[in-house]
């Protein structure tokens, strides 16, 4: 049985995620004019946590975090975004957990995978988080996996069990990286323009 140990600095608990609604809400701040946004994927701690970016903790930073302990390994995604100390940089941050568990190698064609996304968008108005659940679906014979909601549209692009492609909110086009199999699929994305930033993630159950 999976336990949670979901965390997050601006967003509400684990419970409300996982409800059917999609929400948003807005922190204080916004990518100030003097800084450059910039965003990566990155690798996590085993325990998920993420390893130190120097972020400077304040009204324009934050974290989430959706770890599942999953027969004894820590699966899911996490991210932070926030200016990094003693520079100009706006960085955002998103990773899966190394030892994350989808399953076994997929059986069918096809299979609907839903559960919860949250992602954190910035821009030189303000910083905006949105969460809520989504379904993604995945076709296993042409290697495609999609999937939208609140504003969020997940292309990916499916190779064994490595998921790549983009996910993209408000014309920011991330790029996604995730493992899919046929218990879950969970991802993480993280990208930026010029003036903007996206980072986020989705954690995903089969439909039975």
């Amino acid at each position: 049985m999976a336990s949670y140990l979901t965390g997050a600095a601006l967003f509400a608990s684990a419970a409300f995620l996982a409800a059917c609604s999609s929400s948003s809400s807005s922190s204080g701040g916004q990518i100030d004019a003097g800084l450059t946004p910039e965003a990566r994927l990155i690798t996590l701690n085993e325990d998920g946590s993420i390893p130190d970016q120097q972020i400077v903790e304040g009204s324009t930073s934050g974290s989430f975090s959706r770890i599942r302990t999953i027969n004894g390994r820590e699966s899911g995604f996490a991210y932070q975004y926030g200016r990094v100390e003693g520079t100009d940089r706006f960085l955002g941050v998103a990773g899966i957990a190394p030892n994350t568990n989808p399953g076994p190698p997929p059986t069918e064609a096809t299979a609907s995978y839903t559960g919860v996304y949250a992602l954190a968008y910035a821009d030189r108005d303000g910083i905006e988080q949105r969460r809520g659940e989504i379904t993604l679906e995945a076709d296993f014979e042409n290697g495609d996996l999609r999937g939208s909601a609140g504003g969020l549209a997940v292309d990916g692009e499916i190779t064994g069990q490595i998921i790549d492609g983009t996910a993209s909110y408000r014309n920011v086009d991330a790029d996604m990286f995730g493992l899919i199999g046929s218990r879950r699929a969970v991802t993480a994305f993280a990208g930026e323009t010029g003036d903007a930033l996206l980072v986020g993630g989705v954690d995903a159950d089969v439909d039975e």
